[in-house]
């Protein structure tokens, strides 16, 4: 089948048609759930790589690896839609989709692979269009920005250059509300989308959708209406930027140190943490990154600590299930590389109720404003992600386990602190009266001043 043979209306559906159309340098596509944003971005991907003959693209996420049950099999079943699958060729190894009557490829790559994000060229020739699935996952327009300029190069007739962000607006404070939104950015199209674009979903899944409006209008905001904002509100709502992010120093060498991770192929997320003589935690230290088998994870922690004492190093549970095949748990093979770990507790809401209290902010001796867990401003993505993260929706209780993105972090820090659930909060001290607060010098003396102020009324 050739690409003016396929009924596009049909195949499409209603509410994208300026988006199918629109040549702009960058295409903004918002919307909430159940909007087909993603999958007509891979109809378009798979349609126009057929239609324009020395086209190729890119498609980006955070991390590299969660493209195979996302984009990858979008594009998959748009071939599928199209009624054109049997003219691709999609493989795993290397991760690739490939127009089998000219060789044009569809790359993905991740920000976790800043290497394989500014060679790209070299892997396909002409690369025109980018396409950024979950851009809410990208943590800075500077991250964005590098990443554009390995869009370059001279494009053959009829071509033009392209990225294409779609995206769930989880949170207003995200770097595109301000750039796209809030602005208007030179050579910008924009769309936002609703469930209402979306003529195939089901009766089910649309009333659930609807149902929001009245059961949580936060939520519907988001999720129906495809409007920035924390749905539901954020689950942490002790966290602010001002009393819990600081500027690093040097950690006092006395301070009890500790490590806490969150680990899977996905992310590896590992935690330093100091704790000062009064029992206040500080996260110093961060690694954040993804695709890193255990022997690697292990080496990688060991770089990154140096020749620092960890006094304890905790992990979750499930790092000690052993493996059928090899009989050997992560823990295990996490010892083998240097890494002596501790099983955390993983009762999850007492967990992060026990997180809400090491973040409550309280009032030092000095009247300082602070709180008993603090981070060093270098800890990015546990900064980025922890005051995203919302209640779920059938146990508000509990923190949602989705975007899983954002649970790495505060995972991780979840089990440091479940072997400390009550912080200690030294509260600031009042100014005491000279005359009635006053303690006297010996059991049962009293205060001569306190004589000498009482005859004088």
């Amino acid at each position: 089948m050739k690409t003016e043979e396929i009924n596009l209306p049909e195949v499409i559906g209603r509410g994208y048609g300026a988006f199918w159309h629109n040549k702009n340098r960058y295409r903004v596509l918002k919307g909430g759930r159940g909007s087909k944003k993603s999958v007509t971005t891979a109809l378009w991907f798979i349609y126009n790589i057929m239609k324009h003959p020395k086209a190729n693209a890119v498609v980006v996420r955070k991390t590299f690896n969660t493209h195979k049950d996302s984009t990858f099999a979008q594009l998959k079943w748009a071939a599928k839609r199209l009624g054109v699958y049997n003219k691709w060729r999609f493989t795993l190894s290397p991760l690739e989709c490939v127009y089998v009557a000219t060789g044009q490829k569809i790359l993905f790559r991740g920000f976790d692979d800043p290497l394989k994000l500014t060679s790209m060229t070299v892997d396909v020739g002409v690369l025109c269009w980018a396409w950024i699935e979950e851009a809410y996952e990208i943590d800075s327009s500077d991250d964005f920005d590098t990443f554009d300029e390995a869009i370059r190069g001279e494009m053959p007739d009829g071509l033009w250059k392209q990225v294409t962000l779609t995206y769930n607006p989880w949170i207003n404070s995200h770097w595109t509300k301000d750039r796209y939104w809030d602005k208007k950015y030179p050579d910008t199209f924009r769309l936002t989308t609703t469930y209402k674009c979306n003529e195939w979903l089901d009766d089910q899944d649309r009333k659930k959708i609807i149902d929001l409006e009245f059961s949580n209008p936060d939520r519907y905001k988001v999720v129906g209406l495809g409007e920035y904002g924390i749905p539901g509100g954020t689950y942490f709502d002790e966290f602010r930027t001002d009393i819990h992010v600081i500027e690093p120093f040097v950690i006092p060498p006395e301070w009890k140190r500790y490590t806490t991770k969150d680990y899977g192929l996905d992310m590896l997320a590992n935690y330093w943490i100091a704790v000062d003589s009064h029992g206040k935690a500080y996260v110093y230290k961060e690694l954040y990154k993804s695709n890193f088998i255990i022997s690697d994870a292990a080496k990688e922690i060991k770089r990154i600590n140096g020749d620092e004492k960890i006094y304890q190093k905790f992990a979750p549970p499930d790092l000690w299930n052993r493996r059928q095949e090899t009989g050997k748990s992560a823990v295990d093979i996490f010892r083998e590389n240097g890494e002596n770990l501790i099983k955390a507790n993983n009762d999850r809401v007492q967990g992060w109720y026990n997180l809400k209290e090491w973040l409550k902010p309280y009032q030092d001796e000095q009247g300082i404003t602070t709180a008993n867990l603090v981070f060093f401003k270098n800890c990015v993505n546990l900064i980025r992600t922890l005051p995203q993260l919302q209640h779920d929706e059938v146990d508000p209780n509990d923190v949602a386990t989705e975007p899983h993105e954002l649970t790495h972090g505060p995972d991780a820090i979840r089990y440091f602190i479940a072997g400390r659930p009550r912080p200690n909060t030294p509260q600031k001290k009042k100014k005491r009266d000279d005359f009635f607060d006053r303690e006297p010098r010996e059991t049962g003396e009293l205060d001569q001043s306190y004589i000498n102020m009482t005859l004088r009324r």
